[in-house]
């Protein structure tokens, strides 16, 4: 292997560690539909893991320390978002979201992954390890 490439792996290990550290660290909450668009066309390069629920909303509410579990544990490698579908209804109908809880992974603007339902500890902490950025 070449000096050249060498740095040229250096840069690219650089420009990753850059990227990581500006990933926010807590969990962002959507007021509006150009704040979520920001959002996504900010961190196009990352996973973002957005938790569509409403107050009233039983499994949500059942869901959500599982969620926040999820952000401390992955909150280097992940972007976590939760949608009020009921103060955000034009960014649930944009994914079509028909149920909820419903989680999205969306990278670069598109779906790459989607959880219908409350899901446990468990079954999201595989999800995430399949999805982590080496």
């Amino acid at each position: 292997m070449s000096d050249n490439d060498l740095e040229k792996i250096r840069m690219k290990k650089a420009e990753t560690m850059l990227k990581l550290q500006k990933i926010p660290q807590e969990i962002i909450k959507i007021h509006n539909y150009d704040e979520f668009n920001k959002l996504v066309s900010d961190y196009s390069d990352n996973i973002i893991i957005i938790d569509f629920w409403a107050v009233w909303c039983g499994p949500c509410i059942a869901f959500a320390p599982v969620f926040e579990k999820l952000q401390h544990e992955f909150s280097r490698e992940f972007i976590f978002v939760k949608v009020n579908v009921d103060e955000n209804g034009s960014i649930a109908q944009r994914y079509g979201i028909t149920g909820i809880p419903t989680t999205l992974f969306i990278k670069g603007g598109k779906v790459i992954q989607k959880v219908v339902g409350s899901m446990n500890y468990n079954g999201m902490k595989q999800i995430l390890d399949k999805l982590k950025p080496i």
